[in-house]
């Protein structure tokens, strides 16, 4: 069911980033060059995690990308939240930023709880 749950997550997240790629690259932290491109290739990449695991192509190798990944694109929601203003998203309440915080290291969590197809 976790397998499933996060699939669609990465999926439904991937699907964003090439609908809205602006909003994606508006997140992305000022450091980072390239941002259209990093919002792109981040949605490409989720949706490959998406698809791997809807269709249960699971190995240790890939739970661990998912993990890194998931780690590293963690400094977008922390800029989110430290730089609401600037990014143009006083709509969104600071403690509904702040609350996405906790779910980085859940869906982690989760990632790693999944049976790969080899188990």
């Amino acid at each position: 069911m976790t397998r499933i749950f996060m699939g669609l997550v990465f999926t439904i997240a991937a699907a964003a980033h090439f609908l809205q790629p602006e909003k994606f690259a508006k997140i992305t932290p000022a450091v980072i060059p390239f941002k259209t491109f990093i919002a792109f290739f981040t949605g490409a990449v989720e949706l490959t995690f998406g698809i791997l695991l809807l269709f249960n192509k699971v190995n240790q190798c890939l739970i661990k990308g998912m993990q890194f990944f998931l780690w590293a694109v963690f400094p977008a929601n922390i800029y989110m939240y430290t730089h609401r203003k600037t990014l143009g998203l006083e709509n969104y309440p600071k403690w509904g930023l702040l609350a996405r915080l906790p779910l980085q290291p859940l869906m982690v969590k989760m990632i790693g709880d999944i049976k790969t197809s080899n188990s």
